[in-house]
């Protein structure tokens, strides 16, 4: 049986021993105060891991002058994208998934047709039509009030002009997150 002291009397006593048989010390933690402590402690972490507003701004500022500052590729929205992820292509699942991988961290300067726009807490989603484009769900990143005002004045039809990362497909629209706006 192993044996450890009791941190009252210093005495030995069993390690499965939860009072001390000498002084009647308490030895060992209840489940439920066991469980409250660890729910307290991950609480405790969570909250202080939580980036600040202020380290959110300067990341989201970051991520925008680099997309800004990228060269784009020479990717096009039509032609073969939108071949390979319209929704009555000939291209499997596989293939589709390999081109996919190919993308995605690619750096693409595109202009869309405009479908839908969504205002979200520091960014826009913009959603395009396909057609002779490949269809995207457009994650664009405002620098001013400017940018603000002409994606809020956004219609169905109108032309958009990003430059962002691709960085996925999804229902087969190219995802592109973040972006910014090339012109206005």
């Amino acid at each position: 049986m192993a044996m450890k002291k009791c941190k009252e009397c210093e005495k030995e006593v069993s390690t499965k021993a939860k009072k001390c048989p000498h002084c009647g010390a308490k030895l060992k933690m209840g489940k439920l105060l066991k469980l409250i402590t660890g729910v307290v402690v991950f609480l405790l972490a969570a909250i202080m891991l939580q980036p600040s507003e202020e380290n959110k701004a300067k990341t989201r500022q970051e991520m925008i002058e680099k997309i800004s500052n990228a060269q784009p590729t020479q990717i096009s929205p039509s032609g073969e994208i939108a071949r390979i992820f319209n929704i009555f292509s000939d291209f499997t699942d596989i293939q589709r998934d390999n081109k996919e991988k190919e993308l995605k961290g690619k750096i693409i300067e595109w202009q869309l047709k405009v479908y839908e726009v969504s205002k979200y807490e520091d960014y826009y989603k913009v959603q395009t039509s396909s057609g002779s484009a490949v269809g995207t769900f457009v994650n664009v990143y405002t620098r001013n009030e400017s940018e603000k005002a002409y994606l809020e004045n956004l219609k169905t039809g109108s032309d958009i002009k990003i430059k962002g990362e691709i960085s996925g497909v999804f229902m087969r629209n190219i995802e592109i997150d973040p972006a910014v706006l090339v012109s206005k």
